[in-house]
This record gives C-alpha cells, structure tokens and sequence, in this order.
C-alpha cells in the first residue's frame, strides 16, 4: 500500500484524470474542427505546434514561477485564465476568425497549461514519502496514459453527439473540476528570487544534466519512432488500418504494464535500471530491423512501449530524487521539454524514411539510443565516483 496523505492525494490525483482526459478530448476536437474549417492539414500541425510551442520557448519562466509563487494562488491563476482563453477559443471557431488569430489565442492558453503540467509533476513529491516516490510518478504516468486512451474515443463520441463548441468548452470543466478538488495545494515553494540561481545549482549536479540530457536523446530518437509508425506500417505491411492500431496498441499495453508493475515494486529507480531500460530500448530497435511479420513485429513493439516507458518515468523518478525542492519547477520544467523534441525526432526520421530507406531510419534510432546509453553510463560513473543518490 501506497503511504499517502490520502484525502489530499485521492483529490489531486483524481481531478488531474479528470482534466488530463478533458485535454485529449479537446486534443481530438481541435485538430478536426480545424481540418473542417481550414480543409488543409497543414493547420493541425500549426495547431499541435501553437500547443507545444510555449513549454519549449519559456521553459525557464515556467521554472521560475512555480519555484517563487504560491502553488495554490498559481493554480486558480493558471485555471482561470485556462477557462477564459478556452471560452475565447471556442468563440473564434464558431465566429470562424481568421485561423491565425486563432492559434494566438491556443498559444496564449498553451502557455498556462504547460505551467499546470509541469506543477502538476513538481508537487507529486509533496504527497508521498521520498520511498514512496517512484510510486507516486508511476501512478501519474499511468493516468497520462489511461487519459491518452480514453480521451480520443470520448472525443470522438462528443463530436458525433454535439456541437463542436460545446466540446471546444469542456476544458472549463476541467479547470472547475481541478479548482474544486483542490482548493488548496500543498505551499512548497517560498523562494525568493535572488537566491533562485538555477544555472549556478545544474554546474554542481552533472548528474541531473545528464539525466535531461539522456532524456532528450531517448526522445528525440526512440519516442520519435510513433510520429512515422504510419509510414512503416503501408511500406512494409500495407496499408492497413487495423495493422496500423494493433501496432499503437502493443505499445500502449506495454506502457501500462510496466507503469503497474512499477506501482507494486519497490528498488527499481536506480542507474544500474535506467541502463537496463536503455538496453531493452536498443535491442527492440535492433529486432525490427529484421522482423517482417505482422505478429512478431506487434510482440516486439510491446516490449518497447514496456522499456521506453520504463526508462522514461525512472528517468523522471531520479530527477525528482537528486534535485532540491527550492529548485524542483525549474529543473522540471527544463526537464520536460524533452517532449518538444519528439516532433523534432519525427521531422528526422521522416526525411531519412523518404529520402533513403527504412534501415538507415532504425540505424539513426540506435545510434541516437547509444547516446542515451553512454549518458546513463557517465551517470553510473560520477555516481559511484561521489557517491550521489
């Protein structure tokens, strides 16, 4: 049993899956009600960049201010600005403002649910004790990826049933359900300003940079492989759509397993797992290199989604570990912006799909996973050579 102030946590926990559904939803009915209106699909992906943009450009800001200010006065800011900007947004689909001043607007909204997501993970540290900690994110991970499923299904039943505008204002209830569940958050974060010098606390913590650091190329590289699935499943088994589905939800299932084994395990967030983790990660690579069949093909991917999973949330795990609490949003923030290079990862490999061949796609996923490797193995050594932990 996980040791939790329960109440609190059962709260937060609860309307973070509430809202985190909500945000697939509206996810899935921006990207087709943009595609109904612009008919150009070169407006979803304007759309999902005006949505990732801003965590990536004003990481360090973010950092700052969930480091400095009230955690519980940040989140009705954040929340009420997220219902205003989504009532605005809403309103400029149904007007059909021009489609620029509308990804100004979900730019502007982005910027305060990147604040929410990355306090969202700073606090988790707040409710548990520190053995109880990779449990904690374990959990957390496991609602990203139960929201990720659920919530493009309910999308798409929402959009068939009502009116796009009244999906479009679902993410208000979702603030409303945050601010009621949680009408006041653990005060963590007291620092003033002048001794917030993060920059000055990461030359000291090489092990933390190198675990960003192994995080962004595991990104970049591995998690990229989802963006150009499409791609190799009509190239190398035809253009099947239910090929296409089976193989996304080998590596979903194999996220969930991990996550759940994670939740009942104790000792698994350590280097010398991490490296496990990277290895797996490589070998799956490697055994699609030369695997045809559509079954194999499927049971290799679920161990995939079982070791990237892995390696991503102990990687997450010993951040939070080896970073004071006063600098805990900044290091986060700089931290999850390692999401932002899975489209970056997907711009690469598609060029390499395209302009070469699958193999040499699978050789750059290897070479960049190795990276990833040798970061784990630097940490393995600074480790053992200071005896951080």
């Amino acid at each position: 049993m996980m040791k939790l102030k329960f109440n609190s946590y059962h709260r937060f926990v609860s309307s973070q899956f509430i809202a985190r559904t909500i945000d697939w939803v509206d996810i899935i009915a921006l990207n087709w009600i943009t595609l109904q209106l612009t008919g150009s699909a070169i407006f979803i992906a304007y759309i999902n960049f005006a949505r990732l943009m801003p965590q990536l450009a004003f990481a360090f800001i973010i950092g700052k201010l969930i480091d400095t200010v009230s955690s519980t006065k940040l989140m009705y800011i954040i929340h009420l600005f997220n219902m205003l900007l989504t009532l605005c947004v809403a309103c400029a689909f149904w007007q059909k403002w021009n489609i620029y001043i509308i990804l100004s607007i979900i730019m502007l909204r982005s910027f305060f649910q990147a604040i929410d997501t990355i306090q969202r993970n700073a606090l988790i540290q707040s409710f548990v004790t520190p053995d109880q900690l990779h449990k904690a994110i374990s959990l957390n991970a496991l609602i990203l990826n139960i929201a990720r499923l659920a919530g493009p299904f309910l999308g798409g039943l929402l959009l068939a049933q009502f009116h796009s505008n009244i999906v479009l204002s679902l993410p208000i209830l979702g603030s409303l359900m945050v601010i009621l569940f949680n009408q006041t958050l653990p005060e963590v974060h007291h620092q003033k300003k002048e001794k917030h010098k993060i920059w000055s606390y990461l030359r000291h913590k090489p092990i933390i940079v190198l675990l960003m650091l192994s995080s962004v190329f595991s990104m970049l590289f591995g998690f990229s492989y989802t963006i150009i699935l499409p791609s190799i499943v009509d190239s190398q088994f035809g253009s099947h759509t239910m090929i296409y589905s089976l193989f996304t939800a080998m590596i979903a299932a194999g996220s969930i397993i991990i996550l759940l084994i994670f939740m009942r395990s104790t000792n698994i967030n350590s280097m010398k797992s991490l490296k496990l983790w990277s290895v797996i990660f490589i070998i799956t690579i490697i055994l699609l290199m030369f695997i045809s069949n559509t079954y194999l093909y499927a049971a290799v991917l679920l161990i995939m989604g079982f070791a990237s999973q892995a390696f991503r949330t102990t990687n997450r795990i010993l951040v939070q570990q080896h970073v004071e609490a006063k600098y805990r949003g900044s290091v986060l923030s700089i931290a999850m912006m390692d999401k932002g290079f899975i489209p970056l990862g997907g711009i690469l490999l598609s060029f390499l799909f395209e302009q070469f061949n699958i193999q040499i796609v699978y050789m750059t996923m290897i070479f960049g996973l190795l990276l990833t490797l040798i970061c784990v193995m630097l940490m393995i050594n600074k480790e053992n050579q200071y005896g951080e932990h």
